[in-house]
């Protein structure tokens, strides 16, 4: 399981969703994270600069609907799916999704062998905290565990990265069904002022971080912060063991 065990043994990452990828590609992290709608191929990004090779994992958001997307026009622009809502979470454009309805599964499973057939290692699976806007929260599993089957029923080693919704690690079937949890603001930014989280919320979620991390998950974080804060960070994120990423 060659995909699998690279992001297991991954000591740096980078994540970059838009514009010019050449960054990414000259990056030497161990892990990238790329939207393979915009990028194409997954083969230009397998390669170090510096040689050897490192996972090339595609994003896709499981609980909203971008209007953007390849797929929008055929299920959106002329009707009302039931499983749309036109109601936003911070993005326009970006619509929360009934992710239980099979109309919407039926999409996400579409685009997961779309992600496959380009050729990338893996699933970076966003927007899985939708289901606090719903309530939904064993459907979110159940749609997780069924996403990361048929990735591996298509790709043997595909790993399987979500973002946030670390409240799920609770349920041990969900953390079967994953291999790496990559988490945002988890020290700093969850008012978006670059400021402090309450240590309260830091400890919460670091509890349930290494819940996955010691049934052998790797944890990766991402913090919008830059200079001297930033390295005061990436120093913490590493003492928990986890693997630090800083996007401006």
């Amino acid at each position: 399981s060659a995909n699998r065990s690279m992001v297991m043994s991954a000591q740096s990452w980078s994540y970059q969703l838009t514009g010019n990828m050449g960054n990414i590609r000259s990056s030497n992290a161990d892990v990238v994270v790329v939207d393979a709608d915009n990028s194409g191929s997954a083969a230009q990004f397998k390669s170090k600069p510096g040689g050897g090779r490192r996972a090339a994992i595609a994003y896709l958001a499981v609980g909203e609907a971008e209007k953007w997307r390849p797929y929008w026009k055929s299920c959106c622009s002329g009707s009302q799916p039931s499983w749309l809502t036109y109601s936003t979470q911070g993005w326009a454009g970006n619509y929360v999704v009934k992710f239980w309805e099979p109309g919407w599964k039926a999409i996400v499973q579409q685009r997961g062998r779309e992600i496959f057939a380009k050729g990338y290692d893996g699933l970076y699976l966003d927007r899985i905290d939708t289901w606090e806007r719903t309530g939904n929260k064993a459907q979110m599993i159940q749609f997780i565990k069924e996403i990361s089957a048929q990735a591996r029923g298509i790709k043997g080693d595909a790993a399987i990265m979500v973002q946030n919704g670390e409240e799920l690690l609770d349920n041990d079937g969900y953390v079967s069904a994953i291999d790496a949890i990559a988490k945002e603001d988890l020290f700093h930014g969850v008012k978006h002022d670059g400021g402090r989280n309450p240590a309260s919320m830091v400890s919460g979620s670091i509890q349930l971080l290494n819940r996955a991390k010691s049934r052998g998950k790797k944890i990766f974080v991402v913090e919008y912060l830059s200079g001297s804060t930033a390295s005061s960070v990436a120093a913490e994120i590493r003492k928990q063991g986890f693997v630090p990423n800083f996007a401006g």
